[in-house]
């Protein structure tokens, strides 16, 4: 990886934190909330300028942003601009909007990766002979598998579609595989030995990929922004009841996951970006202090009560919640340096 490759992590948060917090400046504007100030990152300031009634800045700390709007301070409860004075569905369209603009980038990525990549082949046709399998030669290149090659048979089991191949390769468990292969019409056999990286017994071969119409594509970006957003609440739900590990990684780690698929391609880029906005909008519903889903928490309770919450007590729950994140962002990111110092 180069120091390049490093470098696209900047316009990948920014993107993410400006879509984020454009989501709740562009409806606060909308219901006429005054908004002091739009920032993007934390810290002292770099860049700042005024427009109008707010001020745009830039701070020195590139991982996250706000949107400081009149009315949220217990200062300030009786601005009719104010956000506290807006109606419960405005205030809440308001906040909803941040992590909504999440989704509709990632659906916007997803679409572009869709129509850029194509479409995945179903037929187990060989799309990409992979070189290096986690720092090892990889069986199917040594094997003299090509792009093109179609798979007919693993150990005398029909491989009918794409889906058949991890499967039967994971029940063999490493053990070597004589592989039936199709190549311009001529049949040859050839035996390979999967290699285990991140847990999964590989050979070393990705789907093949057609291009699809652009129109297509555009349906299918927000279907797979459905899929990823359902499959991450799943596993929270696993991670929080037991059935599996939990799996957090902060800044340095998804750092270096840009910076490894930006060495792979602008394609591979594109697609992270899209699942990184997709979990950047869901951790925001999260109803943890600090976090937009905590605002909503306390709309539905205020919305029951049938009257506002103590905005003073509700603003010390969120700055405790704020530090509890950014204690929570320190363990991981110590976390995160500790295992790519060990695993030089």
């Amino acid at each position: 990886m180069t120091l390049i490759d490093w470098l696209w992590a900047i316009p990948v948060f920014g993107l993410m934190i400006f879509m984020h917090e454009l989501g709740h400046f562009a409806v606060a504007k909308f219901f006429g909330i005054r908004v002091h100030e739009f920032a993007l990152g934390f810290g002292p300031g770099v860049i700042s300028f005024d427009r109008g009634e707010t001020r745009y800045s830039l701070r020195a700390i590139p991982l996250g942003g706000f949107v400081r709007m009149a009315g949220m301070d217990p200062d300030e409860q009786d601005d009719p601009a104010g956000f506290n004075s807006k109606p419960i569905y405005a205030r809440a369209l308001t906040i909803f909007a941040g992590p909504f603009m999440n989704f509709l980038l990632a659906s916007f990525l997803l679409s572009a990766f869709v129509w850029t990549q194509g479409e995945p082949v179903q037929t187990p046709i060989v799309g990409e002979v992979l070189a290096d399998c986690g720092g090892q030669p990889c069986p199917a290149a040594a094997g003299g598998l090509q792009p093109g090659d179609r798979v007919l048979t693993i150990d005398g089991k029909p491989v009918l579609t794409w889906t058949d191949i991890p499967s039967i390769v994971g029940e063999a468990a490493g053990q070597p595989l004589e592989i039936l292969v199709d190549r311009d019409g001529q049949q040859f056999s050839v035996v390979l030995t999967p290699v285990e990286v991140e847990g999964s017994h590989i050979l070393g071969i990705r789907q093949s990929f057609q291009r699809g119409s652009f129109w297509k594509a555009l349906t299918q970006g927000p279907s797979l922004t459905y899929a990823y957003s359902k499959a991450w609440v799943i596993s929270l739900v696993e991670a929080v009841t037991g059935q599996q590990a939990v799996q957090l990684s902060g800044p340095v780690g998804i750092t270096r996951e840009i910076a490894t698929q930006a060495s792979a391609g602008l394609t591979n880029l594109l697609w992270l970006t899209a699942f990184l906005s997709i979990n950047l909008g869901l951790f925001n519903l999260l109803p943890i202090p600090a976090l937009d889903g905590s605002h909503l928490l306390f709309m539905a309770v205020e919305a029951i009560r049938g009257r506002k919450l103590d905005p003073e007590r509700v603003n010390m729950v969120h700055f405790f919640g704020f530090l509890l994140l950014m204690g929570l962002i320190l363990v991981v990111t110590y976390g995160d340096l500790r295992a790519a110092i060990l695993g030089r």
